[in-house]
């Protein structure tokens, strides 16, 4: 768990309104149909950049000879970090990552939403589903950036223990098929984010999902900044997010970020670094 004094308190959750129209049941009560990123957290790519499943291996060479080319000029120490992760077919591997990832949560959601048999022998309705966004409620895409889990009722929060009905956000991370994006302000209150620092260590250090190419385990965020560098983007506009590193109160440049334990680290875009200083970040 963080390990220094987190000068941080979450904003008030609200939920987001807006979405596709599906229908309406009355003059005030519309229902839509919303798009959501889940909340803090970063799953491997079925698709980027014109890279999809038929074509998973569009990037390999380019991403092989990028540390050469596009990226030659970025600093020796990320050079160091990537070079193993650049290797054998990385766009492919990506994408081959991004689809197990897709089809363990279909799998996670089917089980977690079932609620069995009813008394008369016949399937009840799915579980509805429990949403809890910030207050920065849209990403750049209009997807709302929300918390999802299944809602249970008052009795089964009583007789299910927490740690048994957590987030889709925090079980995918569990299961080692996404690994955190904190990115400011969409930070946790303190107990979460310990949950989540957590789970992503549990998962690296015993290689579960995506973690299981260990040393060359390129993270989704790491796949999307390279190929912007490869299609024309310079470094300080694909690597853009200052670093925090909640273990020891450093904030690293955004080309840094690699010195951070990915279970440590949380986010600040540039207009956001002196945020992170308040918060009790020292740069670094």
């Amino acid at each position: 768990m963080p390990s220094f004094n987190f000068h941080y308190t979450p904003e008030n959750l609200a939920v987001g309104d807006a979405g596709t129209w599906v229908s309406s049941t009355d003059g005030d009560t519309p229902t839509i149909q919303l798009p959501i990123r889940m909340l803090g957290i970063d799953s491997p790519e079925v698709h980027f950049g014109g890279v999809t499943e038929n074509n998973p291996g569009k990037f390999d060479e380019a991403m092989q000879g990028f540390l050469s080319k596009e990226g030659k000029n970025i600093p020796s120490g990320l050079k160091k970090y990537l070079r193993k992760r650049l290797l054998s077919k990385p766009s492919t591997r990506q994408i081959q990552a991004g689809r197990k990832a897709f089809d363990h949560f279909q799998e996670v959601v089917k089980q977690r939403l079932d609620r069995g048999l009813g008394k008369n022998g016949k399937p009840l309705n799915p579980r509805k589903l429990f949403l809890m966004a910030s207050n920065d409620v849209f990403d750049m895409n209009g997807r709302m950036l929300a918390y999802v889990a299944p809602s249970y009722t008052k009795a089964e929060r009583e007789s299910i223990a927490p740690g048994n009905r957590p987030t889709f956000n925090l079980q995918m991370v569990q299961d080692g098929w996404a690994a955190s994006l904190i990115i400011y302000p969409n930070i946790p209150k303190p107990t979460d984010l310990t949950l989540v620092q957590k789970a992503v260590k549990n998962a690296r250090t015993h290689h579960k999902g995506m973690w299981a190419d260990k040393s060359k385990t390129l993270l989704p965020y790491e796949f999307r900044w390279i190929v912007k560098m490869i299609q024309g983007q310079t470094m300080e506009k694909a690597l853009s997010r200052y670093c925090g590193d909640i273990s020891t109160a450093k904030l690293y440049k955004p080309e840094d970020y690699y010195r951070v334990l990915p279970e440590n680290r949380i986010f600040f875009f540039k207009e956001h670094a002196g945020k992170a200083l308040e918060m009790g970040l020292e740069m670094q």
